[in-house]
């Protein structure tokens, strides 16, 4: 079987240009938000999202493409060469996959065909898509963000109440289930209810913007969260406001999902005990990314769920 290189150089040996498809999102439901080139933190983070259970089957072509993209960037700053270098250094390193990693990534692959066929994504759209799929897209995402806005406005005047919230519109917005770079979104699929994490005004930004952010006046130190039932398309927000500034790289350190079970080979999924009870579950973290992994099944586990690297017992780290 080809290596994911040699797939690359195969599937673009015939453009002379960069392809246009390396800019579309073509299925929403599956989308992973927060990649980018724009400077050497977002390439980092890039790297680091495409590295999580059910991103990594498609690893090597995302950092591929967001490599080519920022190549063919028209006004090269300082911080898109920095990306550039921070990719460069990703791909010479590259090494391809283990059998096992590739039975992983297979299990992968069969998740995100499933997400593809589902009703989340059926404004996706093909490699050649007409103005009217682009447009639609596009629409999706405005009026996602446009929800969000009224969900937070509302929060701001003590009103909670349900609002309605198109499926692609949710999608187009918050992406398919894992980490984001927003924070974070979980499928419950027995309930048929989703859950956003939205980590401080940076969160925020992601999603709406800066000066529409700087308009709710929520503040660093905001955590906002979004319960969604998918079956009748309404959402609610939670603002929790606490007096330590919340950022990404914090919330993907402690992974505030006390109430998650992320499996091996799949974006996160949500438990359905309180939380309470999942509070006093045991946990061990990752030394290498900080990533907590919580309850009695995952004490077993060798390696990271989320970084893949070797996890070592106290004895070990003392010898």
């Amino acid at each position: 079987m080809a290596s994911s290189k040699e797939q690359w150089n195969k599937a673009h040996a015939s453009n002379s240009t960069l392809p246009s498809r390396l800019y579309t999102d073509e299925n929403p439901a599956t989308t992973i938000k927060g990649t980018g080139f724009k400077n050497e933190r977002i390439a980092k983070r890039t790297i680091a999202l495409t590295s999580q259970p059910g991103a990594r089957y498609k690893q090597y072509w995302t950092i591929r493409a967001m490599r080519e993209r920022a190549a063919h960037h028209p006004n090269k700053s300082v911080g898109i060469r920095d990306a550039i270098a921070v990719f460069d250094e990703w791909l010479e390193n590259y090494k391809e996959p283990t059998d096992e990693e590739k039975r992983l990534y297979r299990q992968e692959w069969e998740e995100f065909r499933r997400l593809c066929q589902s009703d989340a994504n059926k404004h996706s759209y093909g490699k050649d898509p007409t103005k009217e799929a682009l447009r639609r897209a596009r629409d999706d995402l405005l009026n996602g963000q446009k929800v969000l806005i009224q969900l937070l406005s509302n929060q701001r005047h003590s009103s909670s109440r349900n609002a309605p919230f198109p499926l692609t519109s949710f999608v187009a917005l918050f992406g398919g289930p894992g980490l984001h770079g927003y924070g974070s979104h979980e499928i419950d699929d027995d309930q048929g209810i989703s859950r956003v994490h939205i980590i401080g005004d940076e969160g925020i930004n992601e999603l709406i913007g800066s000066s529409k952010t700087s308009k709710l006046m929520l503040g660093k130190s905001t955590k906002v969260e979004v319960k969604y039932n998918r079956s009748d398309e309404l959402a609610m927000t939670t603002v929790i406001r606490s007096k330590q500034t919340n950022t990404i790289e914090n919330f993907w350190g402690r992974c505030r999902s006390a109430d998650s079970t992320p499996s091996s080979n799949k974006r996160q999924r949500i438990d359905s005990k309180p939380k309470q009870e999942m509070d006093t579950q045991p946990e061990w973290t990752c030394d290498t990314c900080t990533f907590v992994h919580v309850g009695g099944t995952k004490m077993d586990f060798l390696t990271c769920e989320l970084c893949g690297s070797t996890r070592f017992t106290e004895s070990q780290k003392t010898k």
